[in-house]
């Protein structure tokens, strides 16, 4: 029996070393792929306490069994994990079932949601919304426009619009049917005033859908809905290095905007 309890400590240990380590060195090789953000903070959280405890396991694991109090705090250790790979996995599921590749119906209108720019230049994340928007627009009639939605923000010196608006143009997009919002800085504002754009030139019965990462959409629709903005969403391809990342953090919006009645 002793003996077999000793090969479970040492699995285990072994398992917490692996995943601790696997989070760590994300965060790590992550930094440079992106501007520091609560997506490359979680990787760090989740990951520095299992490799602790992986590397340190016989004394925490001593000192956990030899009071009430260090019980307490390992069964809220072990809660805290549990509930946030329970959060993690549900909401993974909501972002993966509501992933849609081209629209259902022809669209009238497509907003492109602004990812972030680097000096006049598209993040890779927002280069392939902006691939994608171009898709859904080569599949249109004539007359489909494309809005594209984002202002300026922190150190940018050219809004997030501009230089969607130049990307579709170089892709081969025809200038006069780019329709640059400039003024958002926020999802929601991304919806609304794009709404404004679209009410305006095309009525309130056009069929509008938007673009943004497949990790985004779930939550984007719901913002939509919140803020009563008929579209539906169409997901582009994620940066591959960045995807455990944005999920973690897209996990944590979700959570937050359903705790603060945002969607």
């Amino acid at each position: 029996m002793a003996a077999n309890n000793r090969c479970l400590r040492i699995i285990l240990r072994i398992i917490l070393i692996l995943v601790g380590g696997f989070f760590v060195l994300d965060a790590v090789l992550t930094m440079p792929f992106t501007s520091f953000n609560f997506g490359i903070i979680m990787p760090f959280v989740i990951g520095l306490p299992l490799l602790i405890l992986g590397i340190l396991y016989e004394r925490i694991h001593v000192l956990w069994n030899k009071t009430t109090f260090g019980k307490i705090i390992k069964w809220l250790f072990i809660g805290c994990y549990a509930a946030f790979f329970l959060l993690f996995s549900v909401t993974t599921i909501l972002i993966t079932t509501s992933i849609r590749d081209l629209p259902s119906d022809e669209p009238d209108a497509i907003i492109v949601l602004g990812a972030g720019i680097r000096g006049k230049n598209p993040s890779r994340s927002l280069a392939y919304r902006l691939d994608k928007a171009k898709e859904v627009y080569d599949g249109c009639s004539e007359g489909c426009i494309i809005i594209v939605s984002g202002g300026m923000e922190g150190e940018e010196i050219v809004t997030e619009a501009s230089v969607m608006k130049e990307y579709l143009v170089g892709k081969g997009v025809p200038e006069c049917d780019i329709i640059e919002e400039d003024r958002s800085t926020s999802t929601k504002e991304n919806f609304l005033f794009s709404d404004e754009i679209i009410k305006e030139l095309l009525g309130d019965e056009a069929k509008v859908v938007f673009v943004t990462s497949n990790f985004h959409v779930f939550r984007s629709e719901r913002v939509a809905e919140r803020v009563c903005v008929n579209a539906s969403g169409i997901g582009a391809k994620e940066f591959a290095p960045l995807m455990l990342n944005n999920y973690l953090r897209e996990c944590a919006a979700i959570v937050y905007y359903f705790l603060t009645g945002r969607m």
